[in-house]
This record gives C-alpha cells, sequence and structure tokens, in this order.
C-alpha cells in the first residue's frame, strides 16, 4: 500500500525542494474544486434495471459491487524526507476515492441538511430498491471494506502506528509538517486527560440531531471538555463568536452554542484502536458519524475530541463570511491555516454541511500565486 515518492521541485524564479506536504495542500484542494456536489452517489450494485423480464432485483445488497466503483484508501503523502528515501511515513494519512478516477466516495455536504445523498431507483412495477438511504449505506459499507484492508496492512506491522483517515473532497490540509501533525495530536490528548488514544474532530452542531441530548446524559465529558479549554488558554464561549446556528436546517446547537460534538470527517490514532472503533461498521445500520459519536459516548476515556480546533477544525454551522474563524496565512511564500480561536496554525479544515463553499474559497486561496 505503500508507494515511494520523489522528490518535488517547483520554480519561482530558481529551483527550490518543494516544502513537506506542499504537494498534498494542493491535492486537496484540487480535490475539493473539482468535486461536483449536484451529484448524489451512484447506486453501487451490479444490477439491470427496468427490463421487462426484471422488474425488480431484490435485495440490492445481495449484489457484486460494479468494478468502477472498487474503492481504496488513497495516502496523504507528505513527501517527507524518511519517504524519499523509501521508507514508510511516520503517520499513515489517507481517505477513501473511487480506484478508476479518484473521485470522492462521500455523499455531498448538503446530504446533512438536505437528506438527499444516494441515487433511488424506481422500477416499473412502482418499487424503489434501492432507496436514496440504502445507497448512502451502501457507500459507506464498501467505503469501510477499503479502510479495513488499509488498517489490516499497518496493524500487521504494527498496532500501534498513527494513522489519519478525513473525509475525501471536503477537507483540507496546509502548513503542518508531519512532526508537527503529531505534537498538535500529543496536545490534544494531554489536554483531555491524558488517557485517550484516539482523536476525532468536533463539531458545533449533532448529526444526527437526536445525539444531542446524549451528550448532557454522559457524565465527565462537560468536565474534561471544560479542561480542555483552559489547559489550551481558550475562552469557554468561543462558540458564541464563530458559531452561526441562525437555520435550524443546518443542524441545532445548544444555547449558549459549545463546539462539543464528534465528527468522523477526521480520525487520527494507532492503527489498532481505530480498528476498534470502526469493528462495528460493516453491520452498522446507521451512519458512520452515529458510530464514533456512539464510541465517544461509551469510551470517554478512550476517545478524545479536538474542543479547539488545534489540530482540526470543522466549519459547519459556523459563520461563514468575514467572521470565519480560519485564514489562510502566507509566510516566505509557504501558506497555512491560522485558527482564529486558538491564535495558532491548524492542519486540516473540514467543510461539511453547509460549510462547503466557504471551504471552496479557501481552496482557492490556497492554490492562487503567493
Amino acid at each position: 500500500m505503500f508507494r515511494p515518492v520523489a522528490v518535488g521541485l517547483a520554480l519561482t524564479g530558481a529551483a527550490r525542494v518543494r516544502a513537506e506536504g506542499e504537494a498534498l495542500a494542493t491535492e486537496l484542494a484540487e480535490e475539493v474544486l473539482a468535486w461536483d456536489t449536484t451529484k448524489v452517489l451512484p447506486s453501487p450494485w451490479e444490477t439491470v434495471f427496468n427490463r421487462p423480464s426484471n422488474r425488480d432485483v431484490g435485495s440490492v445488497t445481495e449484489h457484486p459491487i460494479w468494478d468502477k466503483y472498487d474503492l481504496e484508501v488513497f495516502p496523504d503523502s507528505l513527501e517527507t524526507v524518511q519517504e524519499q528515501d523509501g521508507f514508510p511515513p511516520t503517520i499513515a494519512m489517507g481517505r477513501v476515492l473511487m480506484k478508476e478516477n479518484r473521485k470522492p466516495t462521500m455523499p455531498p455536504p448538503s446530504y446533512r441538511m438536505t437528506g438527499v445523498g444516494g441515487e433511488e431507483v424506481r422500477h416499473l412495477n412502482g418499487m424503489v430498491n434501492p432507496a436514496g438511504e440504502t445507497t448512502v449505506w451502501g457507500w459507506q459499507r464498501i467505503r469501510y471494506l477499503a479502510i479495513k484492508t488499509w488498517m489490516n496492512y499497518w496493524s500487521a506491522r504494527n498496532s500501534e502506528k498513527l494513522i489519519v483517515l478525513h473525509a475525501s473532497g471536503e477537507v483540507l490540509y496546509a502548513g503542518c509538517s508531519e512532526n508537527t501533525i503529531a505534537s498538535k495530536y500529543n496536545q490534544v490528548i494531554t489536554a483531555s486527560g491524558g488517557t485517550q488514544k484516539i482523536v476525532l474532530a468536533a463539531e458545533v452542531s449533532p448529526w444526527p440531531v437526536e445525539l444531542g441530548w446524549r451528550y448532557d446524559q454522559t457524565a465527565g465529558i462537560a468536565t474534561t471538555r471544560t479542561d480542555f479549554l483552559t489547559s489550551v488558554g481558550v475562552s469557554d464561549s468561543f462558540a458564541s463568536t464563530y458559531a452561526d446556528c441562525t437555520n435550524t436546517t443546518v443542524g441545532y446547537c445548544t444555547t449558549p452554542p459549545k463546539y462539543q460534538f464528534a465528527n468522523s470527517g477526521f480520525i487520527m490514532g494507532p492503527v489498532g484502536d481505530v480498528a476498534e472503533m470502526l469493528n462495528d461498521f460493516y453491520y452498522w445500520s446507521g451512519s458512520e458519524n452515529n458510530l464514533v459519536n456512539e464510541y465517544f459516548l461509551h469510551n470517554p476515556d478512550q476517545v478524545a475530541l479536538d474542543y479547539a480546533g488545534i489540530l482540526v477544525l470543522s466549519l459547519n454551522n459556523m459563520k461563514l463570511d468575514a467572521s470565519i474563524p480560519v485564514t489562510v496565512e502566507v509566510a516566505s511564500g509557504a501558506k497555512s491555516f491560522k485558527n482564529l480561536i486558538t491564535g495558532t496554525n491548524v492542519c486540516f479544515v473540514h467543510g461539511g454541511g453547509n460549510s462547503f463553499d466557504a471551504l471552496k474559497v479557501l481552496a482557492q486561496e490556497l492554490l492562487a500565486d503567493a
């Protein structure tokens, strides 16, 4: 699964060595800008629809997957010196794409607000099979199979290997070396109490919305969040400044809003621990976001949320105008994300839900000439 990478050169009047992670920042920005979010996920099952001799297909989940929808975890190479020397990265990072054309495999970001994320097929006898929700679930299932293959590869070599998994087509990266990513991961763990192994992105709105009340029922997590913010020097009320929460279609917020709910768009931790968290995925009937939220609520001593956007910042239901909590900075020709909540750099930005248009603006700024 590991592929050695070549040393990259860019020309800016004179030849220079490409900075660590520069190519990945470009790759993910182009992936965001190229994604046609008006298209829902197609039915992945190999079936023939609407023939007189085949008015329905039974359970689509019993059919094989079309070869064109074969998926793979594509590596996020930072082109570290270690990788350029032909060795695997210290942190294995990636996202699931279609193997044939490297297209994203997530439902469109608007799915979170509209519920329209997958193709539904109406047959000649009037039956709808699959329904749109079944299509979304099918893609979730085959994404997990690709992730499982990738995790098995790394776990067989070292179950403590740090990995990063993030959503395809709606995550940007900029400005962090591999050492910086590891340092920020450790900072989140330490600020959370030190027992956790997995770090998840956080956000201001629970999804699905019914998860919200569970956070009030789970002992200890409110105290952990308060202690976390105190430890990193961030005001407990920062979400009141940066969250929008004016449109309930975008998502429910507490009163006052708090950046406190788990977001599966970014996962980092030892591969063995991440594999254990996702172990029930293949037979899980809900969404992946629901699964990681449930795992966090049952295992707050094993999972930490990035309550301040130290490593990863989620933009759904944030203010997306001039008050957006993240900006692109340029220093000596290198670009990075500045988290205005912490006043420091953040490595990854997730633009799900209503924030995808704002994410595209950030992607354009990353690709613009410095």
